[in-house]
């Protein structure tokens, strides 16, 4: 679910940031673009772990400020296809189940990812779960299997889309990325400036150019069709009755 990503920069500190010295400074700058930022086919990026490798600064008559290459590794949230994740229900709609974690609230679940037979009911806004050909000892008394928002929910990563926008002369470009999320990245990433002059440690063969855009968006699209999936008071029972059944064993 989380990982470290390499990534290039080319950090910008003006003359009133060297006061703290050239690391820290780097460090705050660093926190200040990155943290909450989705990279594409990276992730959503936590905080910094580590600085790497800082290069000569370069001043660019322009602004005056020195420009630092710098590699540092960043924290990031992708979670890997077929992971178990639990979060909890934002929405319930006709389309699915909308589900946020504490730092992440664009999960979805789509209805045609539920168990099935499920239906929604529309008056109450909730998904409800029809398990009675599960169950030959099913109770007419038993409440339905009903998803509400509120809820604490488990559910099963199917897999995890990107959607980016760049911007030119041209207009707005959209780019979507649909990646299997196991295949956590590896490769360093860069970022470079408009100004960029090709001062990088490309040399190592890995850097790749692109830039930061705040309209960067990361869905994670889930599965609901298995046992333990939902929610987990609906297999408490299940669980009680395996445990008497090795209790019975053990006695005979």
């Amino acid at each position: 679910m989380f990982f470290l990503s390499t990534i290039a920069d080319t950090l910008k500190l003006t003359p009133e940031q060297y006061e703290s010295g050239d690391s820290l400074a780097l460090i705050g700058a660093i926190n200040a673009k990155y943290p909450e930022k989705v990279l594409m086919d990276v992730g959503l990026v936590m905080t910094l772990y580590d600085i790497i490798k800082v290069g000569s600064s370069l001043i660019h008559p322009a602004d005056g400020g020195a420009h630092f290459e710098v590699v540092f590794r960043l924290v990031v949230f992708k979670p890997s296809v077929g992971e178990v994740i639990s979060g909890k229900v934002l929405e319930c709609s006709k389309d699915g189940i909308k589900v946020g974690l504490d730092f992440f609230t664009n999960c979805f679940i789509p209805y045609y990812h539920l168990f099935e037979p499920s239906s929604f009911d529309e008056a109450k806004k909730t998904w409800v779960w029809d398990d009675s050909h599960e169950d030959e000892e099913e109770d007419d008394d038993d409440e339905p299997l009903a998803i509400q928002k509120g809820d604490m929910i488990n559910f099963e990563v199917h897999d995890v889309n990107f959607t980016g926008k760049t911007y030119s002369v041209k207009g707005v470009h959209t780019m979507e990325s649909k990646v299997d999320a196991s295949a956590a990245g590896a490769p360093v990433r860069k970022r470079s400036q408009s100004f960029d002059k090709g001062r990088s440690w490309e040399e190592g063969g890995n850097l790749r150019r692109e830039r930061i855009s705040n309209s960067t968006t990361m869905e994670v699209v889930g599965i609901m069709r298995s046992d333990g999936l939902g929610k987990n008071e609906w297999w408490e029972n299940d669980d009680d009755d395996e445990d008497e059944e090795d209790g019975e064993d053990d006695m005979d």
